[in-house]
């Protein structure tokens, strides 16, 4: 599955502070047993990403991607990605992603992620999670 968030941070007028959930498992709070969530925001020069987790249940890797061309990857099925566009735009197949737009993926589609810059530069914050009883990283267990 893939998933486009269009600039979540930016159409929210509520806690500066801990920023937007843009992806969390469980989907409501409160009703299961908390994973994980990742939430963004606004900053001075861009969007800032943050990421909480149950570390006894959830690995996570965290990365800055600096573009200047094309970057490709293989993503395992089990995992669930996450990139948010922190400074100028990117490709993702037929899809322009602007600063503050979050791209998802989870399931087996795709399960090889192709994105580059729209220009000649980038900047994008990708997050990988997993479970660390193998089984399938999903928005809801």
């Amino acid at each position: 599955m893939q998933l486009i968030l269009r600039q979540p941070a930016a159409r929210d007028s509520g806690d500066e502070s801990t920023g937007v959930v843009v992806a969390a498992s469980p989907d409501t709070f409160g009703r299961e047993q908390w994973q994980w969530d990742v939430r963004l925001a606004e900053s001075g020069d861009g969007y800032s990403v943050t990421v909480s987790h149950n570390a006894d249940l959830i690995n996570v890797v965290e990365e800055t991607l600096q573009l200047s061309g094309g970057f490709s990857a293989g993503r395992n099925v089990n995992e669930l990605w996450l990139a948010v566009v922190c400074r100028d735009p990117i490709v993702h197949g037929t899809f322009r992603l602007e600063p503050g737009d979050v791209a998802i993926w989870e399931g087996d589609d795709p399960d090889v992620i192709a994105i580059h810059p729209l220009t000649g530069y980038s900047t994008i914050r990708l997050i990988r999670i997993s479970r660390r009883d193998g089984k399938a990283a999903r928005w809801v267990p």
